[in-house]
């Protein structure tokens, strides 16, 4: 058979194994084979979005196009070849060099050689290299000889075959059929486009080009790939990579977290500055001075016009100061301890000014302040910052006869200090008589003087975000993104054929519009089980994966965790919305997905990140691997429903009926989650609810007494409708297990509906005169009607699905309305079962939740014994510090730093140290895992952000102060 109809290689042949179409794996064959570090390979994200190929370092100097071999593609092939003669070029004049491909599966090597051998490229051969011997020994032969050089050559063979099995999918066999090929598009020496393609007759000259021209210029597209994709219709899958120049890193900034036990920075990328630091026009300033200086009551009695008991800063804390003219000063108070202090700088930024607070009555440390007043200085001068403010704090505690020559001396000094700096920033120093942050004394007059000088600066001209955004979000427009929709909804096929088809990766088509359509329909899924979104993304890409291994040509560059995430979460909101604007009492089916892509037609935009992402962010390994905030702007918050016409979600107040079910309900939970026994775990319930009752009863005589007997029967009868999910099922996918709804994520409210739970179910086992005696309430009275069954009738596909939409509807309304603490009875019984924990596992092990809070109390204990008992070498702001960073390597920043302060504000409300037993039954809440919920959302909480650097909540505010004791 000739050449021109059939063009791949004999099964006779030599073969190697495949290459993927990965850029690190291309890069790593080419460094291997002797081009130099200065190139590398860059995946190609569009071939028409100028955006995209803004990130792709120009020159370019070649393109290679990988597709699959179609009919249409063939037929293209056989009709120009027709035309043109078998090459027989060789010698220095040839314009390209190329060669023809006698091994089988090597087109990927074949582009990488073409790429590499031609134009400016060649340059950064090295010298005696596989690559520069193999140049030189084929550049004088006819293609036939170059052939056999290829396949005569060990080291080439050696090098791909270790680059080929180094891909992110498993290598298919070197012997097997592949469908997939590769095209090299690159500027050969005479300033032309040519395509060099190992299965055609020669190398093929595609036009002429200008000398500013490079292979990924508007005129090499058109003439190359895009009249290639043009003519194989919208509907090929491929992908492209290029050469050009290794890209160079982007400048780094240092991350919010340093190591105990050396000096040694994590890198950290300016897109969290960006996120952490804002953007905003609002005056934002910087409370510095040494630890114990005044800081945090200087800016909690400007924020709550009062002396609030505060705790040691370990990380920070901000609030927004306004005034009467409504104008907003933004201050930041870090933590002055050692370990904070060289941290602090990277909260200084162009714009931002400085007050520093000097503790007047501390006179042993003076030089230890002046030594952080020229570090801030030198740090504002290095950010281009202009003003700060020098305050004299706590004159009260000063003698008043010596008051006014004291506060003199430091006058002198500091102006002494801050001389080298008079050319460079402005400085002022508030020395007012009187000036005290317990009393909030005189510091109107700082403020003052504050807004004013800042009032008069002049605006920066730089553009705000919102404009930024603005010029991003350029793209297609609403009408045309409506009539892309229309069409795709047109095109699709039903609900379920959709799914079971991308279940098992049978889908015709992989486009946007199915992409959104597959995660929308995780999203039901997950939430229907009590995931969040999160962990709704983590399914989607396990699936995605599964799919790739089947079927790699179609499911390409999908495994990008960030960009999952923003896609799912855009998604949610337009349900969400949708929902809100039809008045839906339920969340939106699988069905209504073409009506929600029409409502929010943004979503068909698959240039959308852009409004959220820099592509230095977007495009990074990091974000590849981990979830990342936007960097350019939030994302939008949810528009929900404030009024729903549906059953309502079971109150956190439960009304008498319910207690008892409700109570058995997260005590059955939690046997499922617990290391402990099942009679430990229920054996504590029983104390903590009898306990509680006594309580709630002093007040509320609603309340009905406490019962051994109907205590027992609730857990027992929740125990047996959970395990009747499993155990009734008529094939494992039926169980409502992990692979369903899991036991220990089921809301009450979804349970209640599964069951049809009244409350009265006692009645069925129960006579009234037994349930209500007094004998049932001091001990476990048995059923005098009817035995406790083990397992119950498996609730009906009706049933089911009620509960799934009552599981979905708390997923969503748990955005509106974020998590509150359960009843106080279960949060004891969770202390309770915590402690017991805690005491079975020992140690100091961090990763349990109990092995959390052990771990805290041992370490701040110390911290708040008596200064005599500490001989005042680690001040308990430091000790909490060190426990905090020493976390953050376990547990990341925000976590490490949420849980120190909670145990730090739950210690600061006794006098004396207790021990862990009583520091968690007095503290209840700490045994919530959920805590953090109340403050953070999910996609803030679980963000690579909150593990680098301690991040403010989004929920609802965080502060240092100590609650003050209830009055009973």
């Amino acid at each position: 058979m000739s050449s021109l109809t059939n063009p791949d290689v004999p099964k006779n042949r030599p073969a190697f194994i495949p290459l993927e179409a990965n850029p690190q794996l291309m890069t790593s064959l080419i460094h291997k084979l002797g081009v130099s570090d200065a190139l590398q390979i860059h995946d190609v994200y569009s071939l028409t979005d100028p955006d995209l190929l803004a990130f792709i370092p120009r020159p370019a100097l070649a393109v290679l196009l990988v597709f699959p071999v179609s009919a249409t593609y063939e037929s293209a092939r056989i009709a120009e070849d027709s035309l043109v003669e078998d090459y027989s070029g060789k010698g220095d004049a040839e314009p390209v060099l190329w060669w023809r491909q006698t091994i089988r599966n090597a087109c990927g090597l074949m582009g990488l050689l073409h790429a590499t051998a031609n134009g400016p490229a060649k340059s950064f051969i090295q010298d005696g290299s596989t690559l520069d011997e193999i140049i030189k020994k084929s550049t004088p032969l006819g293609p036939v000889d170059r052939s056999l050089v290829l396949e005569q050559t060990p080291a080439l063979a050696n090098a791909h075959r270790e680059a080929a099995s180094e891909g992110d999918t498993p290598a298919p066999a070197a012997e097997d059929d592949i469908d997939l090929h590769y095209v090299c598009f690159t500027k050969g020496s005479d300033g032309a486009l040519w395509e060099l393609d190992g299965r055609r007759r020669g190398p093929i000259r595609r036009g002429d080009l200008t000398e500013n021209e490079d292979v990924l210029s508007e005129k090499a597209l058109s003439l190359g790939p895009l009249e290639f994709l043009k003519r194989e219709g919208e509907d090929l899958r491929f992908s492209a990579v290029a050469l050009a120049g290794a890209q160079i890193s982007i400048e780094k900034t240092q991350k919010f977290y340093i190591q105990i036990t050396g000096s040694h920075m994590a890198d950290f990328e300016p897109g969290i500055a960006r996120w952490l630091l804002g953007n905003n026009s609002e005056n934002v300033g910087v409370l510095m001075g040494n630890d114990a200086a005044g800081k945090t009551t200087l800016l909690y009695q400007l924020k709550c016009g009062e002396h609030v008991q505060t705790i040691p800063t370990i990380g920070f804390n901000v609030e927004t100061i306004e005034s009467p003219d409504r104008s907003k000063i933004t201050l930041w108070d870090i933590g002055g301890c050692d370990m904070i202090r060289p941290l602090i700088r990277h909260y200084i930024v162009k714009d931002r000014f400085i007050v520093f607070i000097h503790d007047c009555h501390d006179a042993e440390r003076l030089d230890y302040s002046l030594e952080h007043l020229h570090a801030g200085a030198q740090w504002m001068i290095d950010a281009g910052c202009r003003y700060m403010w020098v305050l004299f704090n706590k004159q009260d505690l000063l003698p008043p006869a010596e008051r006014e020559s004291i506060v003199g001396g430091l006058r002198t000094r500091f102006e002494a200090e801050l001389k080298q700096y008079q050319d460079k920033i402005s400085v002022k120093i508030m020395d007012t008589p009187g000036l005290s942050a317990v009393s909030g004394d005189q510091l109107d007059v700082v403020m003052n003087d504050i807004r004013d000088t800042l009032q008069g600066t002049s605006k920066s001209s730089q553009k705000s975000t919102k404009d930024q955004v603005a010029k991003l979000e350029q793209g297609p427009s609403e009408m045309e993104l409506v009539e892309r929709i229309k069409v795709a909804n047109q095109n699709s096929i039903g609900p379920d054929q959709f799914w079971k088809s991308f279940m098992s990766g049978d889908l015709d088509s992989w486009d946007h519009y199915s992409h959104l359509r597959a995660g929308f329909f995780v999203l039901i899924e997950g939430l229907s089980k009590g995931a969040r979104l999160l962990e709704c993304a983590t399914n989607f890409l396990e699936q995605l994966n599964t799919l790739r291994q089947k079927n790699p040509e179609r499911f390409r560059n999908t495994a990008h965790k960030t960009m999952t995430i923003f896609w799912l979460y855009q998604i949610q909101a337009a349900a969400i919305a949708f929902q809100a604007e039809r008045s839906f009492t339920k969340f939106p089916s699988q069905a209504d997905f073409g009506e929600i892509l029409l409502s929010t037609p943004t979503l068909m935009n698959s240039g959308l990140w852009k409004s959220y992402y820099s592509k230095d962010l977007l495009f990074s390994p990091g974000a590849r691997e981990y979830w990342h905030l936007p960097d350019l702007q939030p994302l939008p918050s949810f528009k929900l429903q404030t009024t729903d016409s549906g059953p309502d979600i079971m109150p956190q107040v439960m009304e008498n009926s319910y207690r008892l079910p409700r109570f058995a309900f997260a005590v059955v939970q939690k046997t499922l989650s617990s290391k402990l026994r099942r009679g430990g775990v229920v054996k504590q319930a029983l104390e903590s609810l009898q306990a509680s009752t006594i309580r709630l009863r002093a007040s509320n005589n609603l309340i009905n007494p406490y019962s051994e007997t109907q205590s027992y029967f609730w857990i027992q009868l929740v125990h047996a409708l959970l395990k009747s999910l499993e155990i009734n099922a008529t094939s494992p996918s039926q169980a409502m297990t992990e692979a369903d709804v899991p036991g220990a994520k089921l809301t009450f409210d979804a349970f209640r509906v599964l069951f049809d739970l009244s409350g009265d179910e006692w009645k069925t086992y129960y006579s009234p005169g037994v349930w209500d005696s007094i004998q049932a309430r001091m001990a476990f009275v048995p059923p005098d009607r009817k035995p406790l069954p083990n397992v119950l009738a498996r609730p009906s596909s009706a049933k089911m699905e009620l509960a799934r939409l009552r599981m979905i509807k708390a997923s969503t309304q748990q955005i509106a309305k974020p998590l509150e603490l359960p009843p106080k009875e279960e949060l004891e019984f969770a202390a309770a079962v915590l402690i017991d924990e805690a005491n079975l596992e020992g140690g100091l092990g961090v990763a349990s939740h109990a092995g959390l809070l052990r771990h805290l109390h041992r370490q701040l204990s110390s911290g708040n014994q008596p200064a005599q008992q500490r001989g005042n070498k680690h001040p308990i702001g430091s000790i909490a510090a060190h426990t905090a960073i020493e976390l953050s390597q376990a547990l990341g920043s925000t976590r490490s730093m949420f849980w120190v302060q909670q145990a730090q504000i739950a210690m600061a409300k006794s006098d004396t140290i207790s021990t862990f037993e009583k520091f968690i039954h007095e503290n209840p809440q700490l045994a919530y895992e959920d805590l953090p919920l109340l403050y953070y959302s999910p996609e803030l909480w679980d963000s690579a952000e909150a593990k680098a650097t301690f991040v403010l909540p989004d929920r609802q505010h965080l502060s240092s102060i100590v609650p003050k004791p209830t009055v009973k």
